[in-house]
């Protein structure tokens, strides 16, 4: 960072302490200079990835053509599960309410499963006492 430092002040120098001028002089050298480029950026990586990822991810979502397969297939489980699994991770992303990591009870339901005949066989032993009872 002590280079990075360096030319920044070099540049507040050569730009008469001009901020704005400072600024499109390390931008120029930013071309000649790629010491430079990483060392400025470098505390950024995470948030230029990250966003990065989820350009791909919404571009991959809108139906535009970018592979975001993986490579090779995991060699646990199939093929068609992965991709299922996969799909759904992405789709939780978009979800207008997808459940969030510790809320889950308080989000939409993720899919309605047909009752099974015990809770239908259920149900309609409570609604004939209830109607019993009046």
């Amino acid at each position: 960072m002590d280079y990075a430092e360096h030319k920044v002040s070099e540049a507040l120098r050569l730009a008469g302490g001009n901020e704005a001028k400072a600024r499109r002089q390390i931008h120029a050298w930013f071309y000649e200079d790629p010491k430079l480029l990483l060392e400025l950026t470098r505390p950024h990586w995470n948030g230029i990835v990250a966003y990065a990822v989820d350009r791909a991810v919404a571009r991959a979502l809108k139906g535009e053509n970018i592979d975001v397969r993986p490579a090779s297939p995991r060699k646990s489980g199939s093929a068609k599960a992965q991709e299922g699994f996969g799909k759904e991770i992405l789709k939780s992303f978009v979800a207008e309410h997808a459940a969030q990591f510790g809320r889950e009870q308080a989000s939409a339901p993720v899919s309605k499963r047909a009752a099974s005949q015990n809770h239908v066989d259920a149900i309609h032993l409570i609604a004939a006492k209830s109607k019993k009872k009046k």
